[in-house]
């Protein structure tokens, strides 16, 4: 598919050419692209990069930029991420997908838009923009997730036993996206070093403008990983807590139940001259006597706030 650029996207037909210079965006698959340009160092690079692609990248070549954007789905983090590559030169701005997901972001982006696109980086800036417009609004509900369920655990109710699994996937979901959003600054950063004098001065103002967005989204990622670091330690704390007290009282039901222990074994020795042996009201005397041991500790143990939770 392929689209003017005239303050915005206007669709070109199969059969329609396009005059030399004009701004020109374009989506193709790698089949499409491969046989379209296969001749030049950049065409090689692009998909052996497409091929391996692992991260967000752009690199600076003499007269383009090229570089690949892997993109976590926020439905599922941990999931397989919508990877697609791009070329982009002075006047033409390709994107190399075979999922779908650019020519989608392509039309909401011309429904919604605000600026007039003029060229071709401005475009690229815009999309950019777009896949981080909702990435707030996305951290802010995943910070509430978090102190709900840090909230669950402070409330001293029954601990669910996926509550570490819980943990663990959101620190493993903070991480991916903060990786994300540390991808996207570098090639931010990239584009606005301009070190091959492909794009213009303001627009890599945008681009600066962009990386100081990125970063703040990328401090809030990392403040949300310490976040859910700090819950995974107090969910620790409160455990060992409920262990402690699980300890202190089997050790308190020992110590209680120590002087019987003794009572039994020496009386239970049965030598011929002991005393109450042969005694009519011995056992009685041995009950109650076992009863007020146990109500003295257990009303001392009280008093001294042992057997308190």
């Amino acid at each position: 598919m392929r689209y003017r650029l005239k303050k915005r996207l206007i669709p070109v037909g199969a059969d329609e050419t396009v005059p030399e210079g004009e701004p020109l965006v374009e989506i193709m698959s790698k089949e499409e692209y491969f046989k379209a340009y296969h001749t030049k160092y950049q065409d090689h690079l692009l998909m052996r990069n497409l091929e391996r692609a692992q991260y967000c990248r752009a690199e600076l070549l003499k007269d383009c930029v090229i570089g690949t954007l892997v993109i976590p789905v926020k439905k599922e983090l941990l999931g397989r991420p919508v990877v697609f590559g791009y070329y982009m030169d002075q006047t033409r701005l390709i994107f190399i997908d075979d999922s779908g997901k650019v020519e989608k972001n392509l039309h909401e982006m011309d429904r919604i838009q605000i600026f007039d696109k003029t060229c071709v980086s401005h475009m690229f800036f815009d999309f950019l923009e777009y896949l981080v417009k909702d990435e707030i609004e996305f951290l802010q509900k995943y910070e509430e997730k978090l102190a709900e369920m840090e909230d669950r655990i402070m409330s001293g109710r029954r601990y669910r036993s996926d509550v570490p699994a819980s943990i663990l996937r959101a620190r493993k979901e903070l991480a991916k996206i903060s990786s994300y959003y540390g991808q996207l600054l570098n090639i931010s950063q990239t584009l606005t070093e301009n070190y091959n004098g492909l794009l213009k001065d303001e627009d890599c103002a945008l681009f600066y403008l962009f990386s100081g967005r990125i970063a703040r989204l990328s401090e809030y990622g990392k403040e949300l990983r310490e976040y859910a670091l700090q819950i995974r330690e107090m969910y620790q704390v409160h455990i060992d807590m409920k262990q402690n007290h699980v300890l202190t009282f089997l050790t308190m039901v020992t110590v209680i139940f120590m002087p019987l222990t003794l009572i039994a074994g020496w009386y239970g020795m049965n030598f011929r001259n002991m005393p109450e042996l042969n005694w009519d009201y011995g056992y009685l005397v041995c009950v109650i006597a076992s009863v007020i041991i146990i109500l003295i500790e257990i009303w001392y143990f009280t008093k001294n706030g042992w057997l308190k939770r």
